[in-house]
Order: C-alpha cells, then sequence, then structure tokens
C-alpha cells in the first residue's frame, strides 16, 4: 500500500488495524464496521493485508469485528500467532484486546481503536505534502531577526571595487565559453571496433569493465535498410474454412438467407507494407455476376464474437513477411452458388480464390442432421461435395524483385510456447513452428520454459490453489508445484533436467536473488545462487542471468552453480537474454536506442549487433533448437505474433499470431507482475502435442 493510501485510510472515526512489518515500515488498515466481513493477512497477492515478512505464511491468519470486540484467527500457519506473547490455537477465534499486539512471525499487529470513541484525543497536525517524517531533516531553529534601524539619508556611492569584480567575472565567463567550443566541438577520431561500433575515447568508469566500452553504440538509432530494386507489396491469401450457418430470428432460421463464413490467412510476399481491411474482400458467384458484399460492417461487434468471427481488422498496415487472420461472414439467399473469394485492396494487385460449388441447402440439413445418404436420395443425383478451395492465379513475385533471405527450413519446426494477457490473467499457448498452427495449453500461466528434450514444461502459475512454479508433462501430466511463492519468477531448466533455476523477490528487502530447487520435489526452499535476474541455462550447462545489486548492471554468464561470473554487456536495459544451443552468442532485448529490438552478442562480450530497426516493439528471443533461427515477439504488422529471423537478422517473417497480447500485470504488486520485460518464450523440437 502506498503512503497515500494509507493517509486516505486514517479515518479518526474508524479502528484501525495497524501493521508494523519485519523492515520496520508501518501502514494501517480500517476494520470493516460489519461482523459479517472477515480481513485476511498474510503474504499472498489475494489477501486484504499483504505482508512482506519471509516467514509468513501465504495465508497466515484472519481478523474479524465481532460486537464491541476484535478477534483474530490462526489459518494453521507455519509459525503461529501469539497475543502477549501467548500462542493462540489454530482455527480459533481469540479476542485482540486496544492496544496489545499480536505476532506473526516477524510482523505486528495492534488494534488501535477510533480516536474518537477514545477518552483523550489528541489530533496530529497535518502535513501539507505527502513526505514521510523520516525523510524530513530537523530544521535549524531560525536566529532572530533584529529590528531595523531608522532609515537616514545617505550620499550616494560609486562602488568602483564592485564593477570590476564583476568585469572581471565576465570576462573568465567569456573564455570558458571559447575554450568549451574549441575542445568539445572539434572533430575527433576515433578508431573502429571490430563490430564496426565506434570506440569512446574517455575513461571506462568502474562498471564497463574490460572492453566492454566497444559495445557503446551510437546516438541515433541504426536506419531500417531500403530494400534494392523495385518496391512492391504481394498479398497471398489462404482460404482456411468456409461453413454455412443459419440465421436465427427468435428461436427460428430465416428460410429464405443464410450466413457463409470465410476463415482466411493473409500474407504479405513484397517488400513493402499495405494496408488490409476485412472490408477488402466480395464474393462474385460465376454463374450470376453477382457480387456480393462482405456483410460483417452490419452486424453487431457482439453477435459476430458470439457466431466466432473475432478477427477482424480495419486499415491493418500490414508489413513484409507479416499474416494476419481474418473472419468473413457474408449473407446470401439460400440457393446454389459458384463462388470466388475476391480480395481488393488499395495499390495491390487483386487476388482471387476460387471456393467451388455451394449447395446452401444441402450444407444446412447437414449441419442440422440430416444424415447425406437421404439427402441425396431424395435429390435424385449425385451428392455435392464439400465446398473446396480451387485456386486459381493470383499475384507473383515479379523476376526483377530479389527474392528475400528466409530462415532455413530445418529451423522450421518444433513448438514454441509462448504466454498471452487476456486481460485479467496469463494463459501459455503453444504454437506448432511448421504448420502456424496454435494451441492452448494452460490457463493462468505464464513465462513457459521446456527442458532440454521437450518432454516437460515449467510455467508460472498464477493461480491461486498453485501460486508459484510449475513443471509438469507436456501433456499437462504430473504437475509439481516446486516452489510455491507468488515472487517466484522465470523458471529455467538445468542441462540435465534435475534442477530448476529461478529468480526470486520472496525476501521482505525484496532483493532479486536465483535461486535453485529440485525439478522433483514439491515446495522445496532450495538454495540460493546469488543476485541476479532472468536467468537462462544452454546445453552445455553455461547460464546467462541479468545483472542486479552486487553484480551491477548488464548481462552476466556463470556457470549453473553461479560460479566464474563474467561480463558479457554493460547496458541496464538490457533484458531478456537467450543462449544459442552452442553457447557462443547471446541473443537479448534492449532499449538501447529507445526502442525495443533485439540484439545478439557473443559470449565474450564482442561482436555486438542490432539484429531488428522496426518501430514497433520486438523482444523475448529465443534460439531455435538446430542455432539457425532467432523467434521472437512483436506487434509489427499491428497485431501481437510470434516472429522469426535468421541469426544475422535477415529472413524476417511471421509465425503466427497472438490472441492477445504479451504484456500485462496481475494485480499491484510489482514484485510479482513486471510486465512482458519478465516473460518468456521458449523452443523445443519436440512437435506439437495433445493436452489432457
Amino acid at each position: 500500500m502506498s503512503e497515500t493510501e494509507t493517509q486516505m485510510t486514517s479515518d479518526p472515526f474508524k479502528d484501525h488495524l495497524v501493521v508494523t512489518h519485519s523492515d520496520g515500515n508501518t501502514e494501517r488498515f480500517p476494520i470493516p464496521e460489519g461482523e459479517a466481513t472477515v480481513m485476511r493477512v498474510g503474504r499472498e497477492l489475494d489477501n486484504d493485508v499483504i505482508l512482506t515478512d519471509p516467514r509468513a505464511s501465504r495465508h497466515h491468519a484472519e481478523v474479524r469485528r465481532q460486537g464491541n470486540v476484535i478477534e483474530i484467527k490462526d489459518l494453521g500457519s507455519a509459525n503461529g500467532v501469539l497475543v502477549n506473547d501467548t500462542k493462540i490455537e489454530p482455527d480459533t477465534w481469540t479476542p485482540l484486546p486496544p492496544n496489545q499486539v499480536a505476532q506473526l512471525a516477524e510482523t505486528k499487529l495492534v488494534w488501535e481503536k477510533a480516536k474518537s470513541s477514545q477518552s483523550t484525543v489528541v489530533m496530529a497536525r497535518q502535513r501539507r505534502d505527502d513526505t514521510k517524517i523520516s525523510e524530513v531533516p530537523p530544521r535549524a531553529p531560525r536566529p532572530a531577526v533584529p529590528p531595523a534601524p531608522a532609515a537616514t539619508e545617505k550620499k550616494p556611492v560609486v562602488a568602483l571595487p564592485m564593477v570590476l569584480g564583476i568585469g572581471i567575472v565576465i570576462a573568465l565567463l567569456v573564455f570558458v565559453a571559447v575554450l568549451y567550443l574549441f575542445v568539445f566541438n572539434r572533430p575527433t577520431e576515433q578508431a573502429a571496433s571490430p563490430t564496426g561500433v565506434n570506440t569512446p575515447t574517455a575513461t571506462v568508469g568502474p562498471r564497463q569493465e574490460g572492453s566492454l566500452n566497444q559495445q557503446s553504440t551510437s546516438i541515433e538509432p541504426t536506419a531500417t535498410p531500403t530494400p534494392s530494386g523495385p518496391q512492391l507489396a504481394i498479398p497471398l491469401v489462404d482460404l482456411t474454412k468456409l461453413q454455412v450457418s443459419p440465421i436465427i430470428f427468435g428461436a427460428s432460421p430465416s428460410t429464405n438467407s443464410a450466413y457463409l463464413f470465410i476463415s482466411v490467412r493473409v500474407r504479405n510476399a513484397g517488400n513493402i507494407p499495405f494496408i488490409f481491411s476485412i472490408s477488402n474482400f466480395s464474393l462474385k458467384d460465376r454463374r450470376s455476376g453477382k457480387i456480393f458484399t462482405e456483410a460483417g460492417a452490419n452486424t453487431s461487434e457482439l453477435y459476430l464474437k458470439q457466431l466466432g468471427a473475432i478477427d477482424r481488422f480495419t486499415n491493418l498496415a500490414l508489413t513484409p513477411g507479416g499474416s494476419v487472420p481474418g473472419s468473413l461472414v457474408f449473407e446470401l439467399e439460400i440457393n446454389t452458388y459458384d463462388l470466388e473469394l475476391i480480395f481488393d485492396a488499395p495499390d495491390v494487385a487483386p487476388v482471387v480464390i476460387g471456393s467451388g460449388t455451394i449447395n446452401m441447402r444441402r450444407e444446412l440439413d447437414l449441419a442440422a442432421g440430416t444424415p447425406a445418404a437421404a439427402l441425396d436420395e431424395a435429390a435424385g443425383s449425385s451428392p455435392t461435395g464439400t465446398p473446396t478451395a480451387a485456386p486459381t492465379p493470383t499475384a507473383t513475385r515479379p523476376p526483377d524483385i530479389p527474392s528475400p533471405v528466409v530462415v532455413s527450413r530445418s529451423a522450421l519446426a518444433g513448438t514454441i510456447a509462448f504466454p498471452v494477457y487476456d486481460g485479467e490473467t496469463f494463459n501459455v499457448y503453444f504454437g506448432d513452428v511448421a504448420s502456424g498452427q496454435t494451441r492452448f495449453f494452460r490457463s493462468q500461466a505464464s513465462q513457459p520454459a521446456f527442458n532440454d528434450d521437450g518432454s516437460k514444461i515449467a510455467v508460472h502459475s498464477w493461480d491461486n490453489t498453485s501460486r508459484g512454479l510449475v513443471t509438469m508433462g507436456v501433456d499437462g501430466s504430473a504437475p509439481r508445484l516446486v516452489a510455491n511463492f507468488g515472487e517466484d519468477q522465470l523458471p529455467t531448466w538445468t542441462a540435465d533436467g534435475n534442477d530448476i533455476v529461478f529468480l526470486t523477490r520472496r525476501t521482505g528487502d525484496r532483493k532479486s536473488n536465483l535461486r535453485v530447487v529440485d525439478a522433483n520435489t514439491e515446495k522445496s526452499e532450495g538454495d540460493i545462487l546469488g543476485e541476479g535476474e532472468f536467468p537462462t541455462i544452454g546445453a552445455n550447462g553455461k547460464m546467462v542471468f541479468k545483472g542486479w545489486g552486487n553484480t551491477a548492471f548488464g548481462l552476466r554468464s556463470a556457470s549453473a552453480s553461479f560460479g566464474d561470473v563474467k561480463t558479457v554487456t554493460n547496458v541496464e536495459t538490457d533484458t531478456a537474454p537467450a543462449l544459442s544451443p552452442d553457447g557462443s552468442q547471446v541473443a537479448f532485448m534492449s532499449r538501447r536506442e529507445e526502442n525495443w529490438d533485439i540484439y545478439v552478442v557473443n559470449i565474450d562480450g564482442s561482436g555486438l549487433r542490432r539484429l531488428t530497426t522496426d518501430p514497433a516493439q520486438d523482444g523475448l528471443p529465443v534460439w531455435s533448437p538446430d542455432g539457425n533461427a532467432i523467434a521472437f515477439v512483436s506487434d509489427r504488422g499491428g497485431v501481437w505474433a510470434i516472429w522469426v529471423m535468421t541469426p544475422d537478422g535477415k529472413g524476417i517473417s511471421q509465425l503466427f499470431t497472438m490472441n492477445g497480447t504479451p504484456d500485462g500485470f496481475i494485480g499491484n504488486d510489482t514484485y510479482a507482475s513486471r510486465g512482458w520485460a519478465e516473460e518468456r518464450i521458449s523452443w523445443t523440437s519436440a512437435e506439437l502435442v495433445e493436452t489432457k
């Protein structure tokens, strides 16, 4: 609770529960007037009174009003509750007299009665600002001001010494200005570093170790290279689903019209963006020549969502390599059609896809449960086939447009686990890299990490029944809560798969520590390795992490047991490191040039390169299992998606879109929820699996 919130709840006409935390800070919480309201106290974020005491239990005690008495109950906590130095019975309501101390581990609770009910009320003077009293140094008493002497008329005096002094000061200022212009504005010659980045000539500070000063990037962002040759946007459209559904009026379906739902995926195979809108689509009946416009614009957004038409975009800038799904709705008279789907966007060549012959009456009867054989017998003719997407000529890449560098097909295999924030909590999804299909895996979870062979996964669980770090099989089997603090974050497996290394801020001082626990043991305390954040461990057993505290800022490398700590980078915004499979390189995200971008550097700190320069947000890199590609999260193209590129930043293309954003916050505890800068995606060579 903030200081401002604490002051707002300091109502002199209410009883308060005064909490003195283990770090010495004090908070005051108003006790509800009604007897039916219970205040829960503990370390977990869903409590009414959240403790920072590491020895307190997740749900330690409850406090309630019973008539004119305040009572407290121990919820079976590990360290119990003491009232007047006497341990109370668990699960038993015990009176808490006014001004008597209830001890919960290293935290103290006191019932402070409303000042209006006390015999003597001493009202503290209200401060005019929100500054804590302890932060304001005592002021020395002001000396008494002697009375001013009676004014007497004096003759004007020319202050010659003062004039000379002012002249000397002005001359010095002019001299300093000229010296500054001469020294700092003249051109300087700097030797280029091996990475092509100018090396500053200034002395390296104590936190810029070794030769890492060569990592300083230019002040201006790196310019995005202009593609050579003609500039062209090339849309490609894939028809993925076609379905006929009745239009329901009240309880009865329409007998004249029906909906035709079409799902598509549009890609940009060119080298410049184009503007994509659902309204760019239309249908043409090749028999009659009639054109049907997309009907979603005349349908309410809520109704469209109920019908499953959720991928609706307007004026979306689809960047090169990007793709986006689309949910189309057409309202047609119930009839038989030979249809073409047309995509006609401004400044691009139209795309036409044949959808084949569609007998809408037959499709509606099949959807209602009528057997196909009965329909064929009644019609006295051969059955109409299921609608198919008969491709027709579409836009092709002209020969004078150079083919882009693409990611190796061998790298485009396996499964990527990624988190999605739905507005309230995170959920983990699996994406099949080869097909681009995604599948829901686990609710109220994020920060996924596969083990080395992809048979298991570790996640951070936001579920109140299993808050902390959970390991399980990739089919969802055998879940284990290996660390049960909400402040335990970012699990990563050791190379042998036996242990989990993670970031935790579970201590009362909220230090960022790396801790290791057994991957097969429930609620293990484990051991602290050292200070740091965002750990990742490669197949060779090497660990890279974000420095914190006594490991300074920037990225650091170490053994899995935190030995032989070395500096990799020296910029504070460098985070989310991902070690290449051979352990030679580190990909990471950083705001070195004011925008989140992907960088790569050698494990010894040399060879720093910026891989992405798009003005969109790029982050959370992960290497493919064979090391031939880097996947990352980005909102380039207008929607959040998983993208992929070669390790030198070329061949950037989209793998699949996300059902939300990777950036979200749960609750108000910044030590447990810090948005996408403390999220993760993970890539395994194993194929997409079904979940239980």
